[in-house]
This record gives C-alpha cells, sequence and structure tokens, in this order.
C-alpha cells in the first residue's frame, strides 16, 4: 500500500475565492440532507474547509481531518471568521480515521480519497463504512480514467488505477486513484448506489477533467 502524501497546501492561495466557496454539489445535498434529519458529518480531507463551513451554517454538526496540518490550521481560521467553532478539527491519514464506529449521519469526500492506490482505496472505504451510521451515507469524487492524466505517459504507473503526478503544483508527486464504470459496479458492492455520475468539467487550465461524482448508503 502506497504511503499517504497530503498536497502541498503552502503553495494554495488561501484569499482565492475558489477555497472559499462550497462546491455546487453541496447545495442539493445539505437540503437532501436536512430532509433526512442528517445531523453529524463527517468532512474527509477538508482543504480549507469551504464544505464544512458552508454544511455548518446549514445546521449541521461538523468533524473534519485532513493530512496536512496547514490545512487544518487554515480551516479552523476560516471558520472563526464565521464565528463557527472547528477545534474538532485534527490532523489524521485517510488510511485509518480517528472515529468510532456508527458515528456519522453523512460523510464527504470531494477530491480526497483518490490519494491513493488501490488497496489504499479500499481500506479508505471500508473507513468509511465503518464510521458510517446504519443506512448513512458518503458523498465524494473520483477521477476517471478517461482524465488525461491516467494516460499521460509523463506519470508513474503504480497499479492499474493509479497515477502517480509530475506537475508543477501543489499535486505534484501526489497518487491519483482513478476508475470507470466497471470499477463502480465492483469497488461499491458493499453499499447502495444512491446516484453515480461521470462530469466533464473545464478546469482552470483550459483542459477537461472528468470525475465520478458518487453518492452511496450504508
Amino acid at each position: 500500500m502506497i504511503e499517504s502524501k497530503s498536497w502541498n497546501w503552502a503553495m494554495v492561495d488561501k484569499d482565492d475565492k475558489y477555497w472559499n466557496s462550497p462546491a455546487p454539489e453541496f447545495y442539493y445535498l445539505a437540503d437532501n440532507w436536512k430532509n433526512k434529519k442528517f445531523k453529524k458529518i463527517l468532512d474527509v480531507g477538508c482543504g480549507y474547509g469551504r464544505n464544512s463551513i458552508y454544511l455548518a451554517k446549514q445546521g449541521f454538526c461538523l468533524d473534519g481531518f485532513d493530512l496536512s496540518e496547514l490545512s487544518v490550521e487554515r480551516t479552523k481560521e476560516n471558520a472563526k471568521k464565521q464565528n463557527l467553532n472547528f477545534d474538532n478539527f485534527v490532523v489524521a491519514d485517510m488510511l485509518n480515521f480517528p472515529y468510532p464506529d456508527n458515528t456519522f449521519d453523512g460523510l464527504i469526500a470531494y477530491n480526497v480519497i483518490s490519494h491513493t492506490d488501490i488497496e489504499g482505496f479500499k481500506k479508505t472505504l471500508n473507513e468509511i463504512k465503518r464510521v458510517l451510521k446504519p443506512d448513512g451515507e458518503a458523498y465524494f469524487t473520483l477521477g476517471s480514467k478517461k482524465s488525461f492524466w491516467f494516460t499521460n505517459p509523463k506519470c508513474t504507473y503504480v497499479d492499474e488505477n493509479t497515477r502517480i503526478r509530475v506537475e508543477d503544483g501543489p499535486e505534484n508527486g501526489i497518487p491519483h486513484f482513478y476508475i470507470d464504470d466497471e470499477d463502480c459496479l465492483t469497488l461499491f458492492n458493499d453499499f447502495k448506489l444512491i446516484r453515480v455520475q461521470e462530469v466533464r468539467e473545464l478546469t482552470h487550465y483550459g483542459t477537461f477533467s472528468p470525475h465520478y461524482h458518487i453518492w452511496i448508503k450504508k
């Protein structure tokens, strides 16, 4: 299993609007989870806290962690600016969630749990199942094998799903786990699929970055 490695968040502008606004999917997700009376939510790989802060402002109770100490510090700072207390956000590895079994109603991991190999992904998925309550739900994203980075010969081959990206930026040297439709049907056998969508999005760099948006239920 490949060793976990965090983003180089020191290269990311903490005042960039992108890192201070929730991903658009969370507007619908928050409304859906409110209707289901969900309360306790876990943010796996919190980044700068943009999604957690939005959910907390909608009335949810948030816990969260990131492998980067800088990331967690800035999440707490950003939360404090919104009069929110995120002191329970901690530094941790997604291969070992620091929470008891059956703790959370919902879990989010936006562009996070793809940063491992096949073995690490399966371990993380087991951790997700472990900490979710019965009928709890998880929403996360994974890169598609249609991605330029999956087929780029400059990227280091790890296994049939995983490449290590080589680029100038905060993701240099970070493993990326990619999937296709067949993987979706085999990896999530222990969950109920609520919705799986493959989305192509124009990035800041002008290239299409296809991702799977996956919503599952324990």
